[in-house]
């Protein structure tokens, strides 16, 4: 089996292991397959007003991989540790916003841009046109609504329904108790079904698309 094999085929455990011994290929394997979700996590976390502030906070959380690399020890999924530490970098970043009175999550003014789907559109007799522009508007709506939870909520739900972790993983990551994690989760399903029969009505009834 060659290096890259071996590498592919190794865990985030073993990997993480491995880089702590000095194997840059293993870093290299890990940033490959956590990059992504990484990123759109951090992302879906501030909000698409602070794309800058996201970028910043990715490249900590990697630079804190780095820095532990050789006292990492396998007490839980490398995962888990991983999104540990990107929490609690936005629970800091968040508090300091609160601190000063700021907001992170903001509407999203894209929603109300002139490319967003009028209801003229959304009555195309070309259906596969229109199946787009319905679909744009959902997703747009999606993220238009986790942006408005309040940021407990939103870290469970993302962390839940897009990071794809388990209701277990997510009490470890965000250090809760089931209950508080299980409590966040139905208020944040709640918000969200709320928030999405309001666009959809506006849209079917020619209104505005705002929350």
């Amino acid at each position: 089996m060659t290096q890259i094999a071996q590498l592919q085929s190794d865990t985030d455990e073993a990997l993480m292991l491995s880089y702590g011994k000095g194997n840059q290929a293993a870093f290299a394997e890990l940033y490959g397959r956590h990059k992504g979700p990484m990123y759109r996590y951090i992302c879906r976390q501030l909000g698409a007003k602070h794309q800058a502030k996201a970028q910043e906070l990715f490249q900590e959380v990697w630079l804190r991989v780095i820095d532990n690399r050789a006292s990492y020890t396998v007490e839980a999924k490398f995962s888990t540790w991983l999104y540990r530490i990107a929490h609690n970098l936005l629970i800091d970043e968040h508090r300091k916003h609160t601190a000063r009175g700021e907001h992170l999550t903001l509407v999203d003014e894209a929603l109300n841009s002139n490319d967003s789907a009028s209801p003229e559109v959304l009555n195309s007799s070309q259906d596969n046109h229109e199946s787009e522009i319905h679909n744009d508007f959902l997703q747009r709506a999606i993220k238009h609504c986790v942006e408005l939870l309040v940021p407990q909520q939103r870290d469970a739900f993302l962390l839940r329904h897009e990071a794809g972790f388990s209701a277990s993983q997510v009490c470890e990551i965000v250090e809760a108790k089931p209950e508080t994690v299980k409590t966040r989760l139905r208020y944040a399903m709640s918000q969200l079904r709320d928030c999405l029969h309001r666009k959809v009505d506006a849209s079917e009834t020619g209104g505005t698309r705002q929350a």
